[in-house]
């Protein structure tokens, strides 16, 4: 693309152990898909221009030239139909999020979504830097980094499944976190299996 000075334009990416949040770019509130080992983030000409890619947790990725799969299909049809059902899944996430979002209170919201992380992940422990996170999911955090109780979240964090320290969230038992998700991320581990 001649408009792009990083010359990822045209690339597909895979991650292996890196996680990446998809979200739309008129909406910060919203928490944005998890993009990990079962998925792919597109080039913007296929994904569409009102997404934006944000790296959450860094990692290795493998990486395909999006040309060369559109050039010649036919070659690579089975990498063309993972693709396909990667995106669909990605679709499936932010609609549940959407309903999550209506629907449930921000403990669970925040639980299901960290369930989500870990899921997408190849590791078993998530830790990552708050500033990282999408805004929604800051948001929900902050009463917690500073000892208030408010956004529906009635619990300090060490209760129910992560940490905060030093800028830095931990999950440290995702069976609290399971206990406090809501539906949503049965639902959402369903569409990514």
């Amino acid at each position: 693309m001649p408009n792009d000075p990083t010359g990822l334009a045209s690339w597909v990416f895979f991650p292996v152990d890196a996680l990446i949040t998809l979200s739309p770019v008129n909406s910060p509130q919203a928490a944005g898909a998890i993009v990990g080992r079962h998925g792919c983030v597109l080039p913007p000409q296929v994904q569409g221009r009102s997404m934006q890619a944000h790296v959450m947790a860094a990692g290795q990725a493998y990486r395909m030239d999006w040309n060369a799969a559109r050039d010649d299909p036919k070659r690579n049809v089975k990498w063309l139909r993972y693709s396909m059902a990667a995106t669909q899944a990605l679709i499936g996430q932010m609609a549940e999020w959407a309903f999550c979002v209506q629907h449930h209170t921000a403990q669970q919201r925040l639980a299901s979504w960290l369930l989500h992380c870990i899921a997408q992940s190849s590791k078993a422990e998530l830790k990552v830097d708050i500033s990282s996170l999408p805004l929604a999911i800051r948001q929900l955090l902050a009463p917690l980094q500073h000892g208030v109780c408010q956004h529906g979240i009635s619990q300090p964090s060490h209760d129910w499944g992560f940490e905060i320290q030093n800028g830095c969230l931990r999950t440290t038992a995702p069976s609290l976190l399971r206990a406090q998700a809501c539906s949503c991320y049965q639902k959402m581990a369903v569409v990514n299996a």
